[in-house]
């Protein structure tokens, strides 16, 4: 300060010597720490995620995958709505993985494609996915031969994984496009799939669907 402003800040109040002491270049807020997705307190990742518009979040996430989350949303993972790379990495934060994919309009393909199973002239931006997602079982879930009513709990399966995977479709889809979806990403075993005679395999054995 020069000499003129040393006298006029010992004449000021205790009001003026406090709004003189605000206007400072130098804060003690680590701005540049709490802005940054990998080194913010857990407690800011809510803000941040709002500052940066994050459009997919669940509370019970861990606390690196809030922080993956934020940085992606940083970095412009929201430009990659509509498309394929979008729904796979939008997936991956539900741990759901795409099997197989088919965009219409689709060429025809012989053996692959008929008439009814992929369309002739249908509309654009249109893609099917296989999305594979684990389901957990039920807890002393009744099993015919092994459980009695009064002793397993007839409790119905978690779909929870289902409801968010649907959620990060929704989230990657693109504003002109339209996604169908199928979780079925098994189906009943066939002799044709020549599982081993080992006693592993039962009646109801199912399989991996490689394709829609």
């Amino acid at each position: 300060m020069t000499a003129v402003d040393t006298v006029i800040y010992d004449e000021a109040g205790p009001f003026e010597r406090s709004l003189a002491a605000a206007f400072i270049d130098t804060l003690p807020v680590p701005l540049r720490e709490i802005l940054d997705p990998t080194l913010t307190p857990a407690a800011f990742l809510p803000f941040l995620a709002a500052r940066e518009s994050v459009d997919l979040w669940f509370d019970d996430w861990s606390e690196a995958r809030k922080r993956l989350m934020v940085a992606d949303a940083g970095n412009g993972i929201a430009a990659l709505k509509g498309t394929h790379e979008g729904v796979v990495r939008y997936l991956a934060y539900v741990d759901a993985e795409v099997i197989d994919t088919v965009s219409y309009p689709a060429r025809f393909v012989l053996g692959r494609s008929a008439l009814g199973v992929t369309p002739l002239q249908h509309p654009p931006f249109k893609a099917r996915y296989l999305v594979k997602v684990t389901l957990r079982a039920p807890t002393n879930a009744f099993v015919l031969g092994r459980g009695a009513l009064g002793r397993a709990a007839l409790r119905a399966v978690d779909l929870e994984p289902i409801l968010r995977a649907k959620r990060a479709l929704q989230v990657a889809k693109g504003k002109h496009s339209e996604y169908l979806v199928s979780f079925a990403w098994r189906r009943p075993a066939t002799f044709g799939d020549e599982l081993p005679f080992d006693g592993a395999a039962t009646f109801a054995a199912t399989v991996e669907r490689p394709h829609l």
